[in-house]
């Protein structure tokens, strides 16, 4: 068996003129909660329906959880649960007459296993309630319990913590993490990067319908700029004497203070950094209020990647 929920290789799809995917390579690995990033328009949503078989590939190869995609199309998706933009129901439905068509539709044990995905998805004391009366973030649960009919061994979520406010979104992140630890594998495609920090074991940024960079969280962060926030009364004077020191790639007065971006080649740790920093600067004269080594956060990390790109969000 792969250690690969999903696997895609070389994959191209054009609508028209415009190139969504332009030979793409991906790899999920099992028992993980990966991310997929990117600016809108470059490609996430596309990659999912793909996936689903819910339009099809100009060129490439797809497996899932270890079959080839279309070719085996049924049975892969019999483990796969997913929600593609905004979950669609019947709204004079109420939640639980929704999840029933959905559980027939299935067949198997899915009806079995409604009441369970309600109360996982928080929902039970809303269940009898019409769809309609739902709020987006109600409509986004409900989704999620729709793909856990299938007990999925594979969970394709795109954008799932729409309408969330922070309580819902922070019960989201445990009930991923749970997923995980259950075994399962969880790809969120998501535009909340702080979220996806703190959810995600690794992740894939994607622009121009191309993978750009994908790996896990820890060295997508550690391969990012390393900077000093410097705060000081004489910001002008620190400037001129932080310019052209060895460890200093660029600086930039921010309205919090003084960045200090350093060189890529830089042996030392951020934190010694900063110390030769505010040695030079007090050798000087020179005030500091504070010094505040940072690590690049994913959005960060994003962020430089799009921008060098050409990319916007």
């Amino acid at each position: 068996m792969s250690d690969l929920a999903i696997e895609v290789e070389g994959l191209t799809k054009r609508f028209g003129e415009r190139t969504a995917l332009a030979d793409l390579d991906l790899a999920v690995p099992r028992g993980s909660a990966f991310g997929f990033l990117g600016p809108n328009g470059a490609g996430k949503t596309t990659l999912i329906r793909l996936l689903l078989g819910l339009t099809e590939a100009n060129s490439g190869q797809m497996r899932l959880l270890g079959l080839p995609v279309p070719e085996l199309r049924g049975a892969a998706l019999a483990r796969v649960g997913a929600i593609v933009e905004e979950p669609r129901f019947h709204p004079f439905l109420t939640g639980r007459e929704n999840l029933q068509i959905a559980a027939a539709v299935r067949g198997g044990a899915a009806e079995a296993r409604i009441d369970g995905a309600l109360k996982r998805v928080g929902l039970s004391e809303r269940a009898d309630d019409r769809v309609r009366s739902y709020s987006l973030g109600m409509r986004q649960r409900l989704g999620v319990g729709r793909a856990l009919l299938a007990d999925p061994e594979l969970l394709l979520l795109d954008e799932p913590t729409n309408g969330l406010d922070p309580a819902g979104i922070h019960e989201f992140r445990d009930m991923i993490r749970a997923f995980v630890g259950e075994g399962r594998t969880v790809l969120l495609s998501s535009h909340l990067l702080d979220e996806v920090e703190r959810i995600c074991d690794a992740v894939a940024i994607v622009d121009g319908g191309r993978v750009v960079v994908q790996g896990s969280i820890e060295e997508l962060k550690g391969s990012g700029d390393r900077t000093v926030l410097i705060g000081t009364p004489d910001e002008v004077g620190a400037q001129a004497v932080l310019v052209g020191h060895a460890a200093v790639r660029s600086i930039e007065r921010n309205g919090t203070g003084i960045l200090v971006t350093l060189a890529s080649d830089l042996e030392l740790t951020a934190e010694e950094a900063a110390g030769e920093l505010n040695r030079r600067l007090t050798a000087h004269g020179i005030v500091v209020s504070k010094l505040d080594s940072q690590r690049a956060s994913l959005e960060d990390r994003f962020l430089q990647i799009t921008k060098r790109l050409g990319g916007t969000e």
